[in-house]
């Protein structure tokens, strides 16, 4: 079962007006005979993932980071999002429940 690696950098409104996280797909998490293993994406650029997120938390009132905060989430918890969505990473799943990562997940 693959896992996704996924950071929360931003939110936005969907159209009823509610907020959403917007998330980065960094990579996956697979697993064989030897294992699990982690793929990650290349073109994430980390540091500026980890800038993204300390300007929400100074949106929010909340203290700058210096680590960043990643979630990972199992596919079969995942909802297929509409077709605009995709194109732009997105999936809707019920996030974690840290309060910093309580929205649906477009990717």
């Amino acid at each position: 079962m693959a896992k996704r690696i996924v950071i929360k950098v931003g939110e936005y409104q969907d159209k009823e007006g509610k907020n959403k996280g917007e998330y980065l797909k960094a990579g996956v998490i697979l697993n064989n005979d030897n294992g699990e293993y982690i793929l990650l994406d290349p073109s994430v650029n980390l540091a500026g993932a980890l800038i993204k997120q300390n300007v929400m938390a100074a949106k929010q009132g909340k203290e700058a980071r210096d680590m960043l905060m990643v979630s990972i989430f199992t596919d079969d918890n995942q909802q297929q999002a509409p077709q605009q969505q995709r194109q732009s990473n997105a999936v809707n799943e019920q996030a974690p429940t840290d309060d910093d990562f309580n929205d649906s997940i477009p990717f």
